[in-house]
């Protein structure tokens, strides 16, 4: 099942086995009912009804683990093929905010807050993208004041 593999990769990123969570991840995107696009009516037999935000879960933790393993590049792809497959749902802006999170790891950080700068206040993942630009003005820009305005 897709969700034991998302469980089990994300214990192997605490634990820092890296290589082993992109393995377990990638595992978890071959099987039925991960990417939407090619899960419409090919499958009957036995067919795995996973949420849009455990998808969506899938692919992210896919590209943070390749992100902090160095595999930038891929974890590029995968955010790309995120983007692609969830593009107009409610989980796209869970996708815009962990793009800005492999930006600030590529240290983009710029791009980072301007793609967070696009989500409004009345979207539903407004206050992570505030909280996760605050951090960014705090962390990476050292700007006490942008940081301050943000929780304004």
């Amino acid at each position: 099942h897709p969700l034991y593999h998302l469980i089990k990769a994300q214990s192997q990123k605490k634990m820092g086995e890296l290589t082993e969570a992109i393995q377990t991840l990638q595992m978890a995107m071959g099987l039925p009912g991960v990417r939407r696009a090619g899960s419409s009516s090919k499958s009957k037999s036995k067919k795995i009804e996973l949420s849009p935000a455990d998808c969506v879960s899938v692919f992210l933790e896919l590209a943070e683990a390749m992100g902090l393993n160095g595999m930038k590049h891929e974890a590029a792809k995968v955010m790309q093929d995120a983007i692609n497959e969830f593009s107009g749902t409610p989980e796209e802006l869970r996708v815009t905010i962990a793009n800005a999170d492999l930006a600030l790891l590529r240290g983009d950080t710029e791009l980072a807050l301007s793609m967070l700068r696009n989500i409004t206040p009345e979207q539903p993942y407004y206050i992570q993208a505030k909280e996760k630009m605050a951090d960014i003005y705090l962390n990476h820009r050292k700007e006490k004041r942008l940081y301050a305005s943000c929780y304004r």
